[in-house]
């Protein structure tokens, strides 16, 4: 999986939703360019690309709410950067969290990362290994 990310503009992605087809038309323009891009530094990379998906500030507001589309739940500043949020509710049992908003910073790393944090609690609670694989 490759994942790129770019800054741009919130008002744009906002107004060109209401147009359907031009939304989606600018976004398959968008993810072309990118893989040409990348196929310029990673010849025979657009064979094997099997889904691309551009994902706008307006979907990233229309899934999280986030203020004019963020990418990041909230701001990391040096303050938060290294605070640990639980990640169970007291009197609520076999509850975890996870996603954006249990981690400072948010995007989809980090929610895949407090997934992960997750399935380690899990193990550790059900004296489980927790082992990781990659697939072949």
């Amino acid at each position: 999986m490759i994942q790129a990310t770019f800054e741009t503009d919130w008002d744009y992605w906002n107004s060109l939703h209401a147009d359907a087809p031009r939304y989606q038309a600018e976004k398959e323009r968008v993810a072309a360019e990118v893989l040409a891009r990348l196929e310029a530094h990673y010849p025979g990379l657009a064979a094997q690309v099997e889904v691309t998906d551009v994902v706008t500030p307006y979907t990233t507001w229309r899934y999280t709410l986030n203020r004019r589309g963020a990418y990041e739940g909230w701001l990391p500043t040096p303050e938060v950067i290294t605070t640990t949020i639980p990640r169970t509710l007291p009197g609520l049992a076999d509850f975890y969290m996870a996603g954006q908003w249990v981690i400072p910073g948010g995007g989809v790393p980090t929610c895949l990362n407090s997934g992960r944090d997750v399935v380690r609690i899990l193990c550790r609670r059900d004296g489980r290994p927790f082992v990781t694989s990659r697939p072949r």
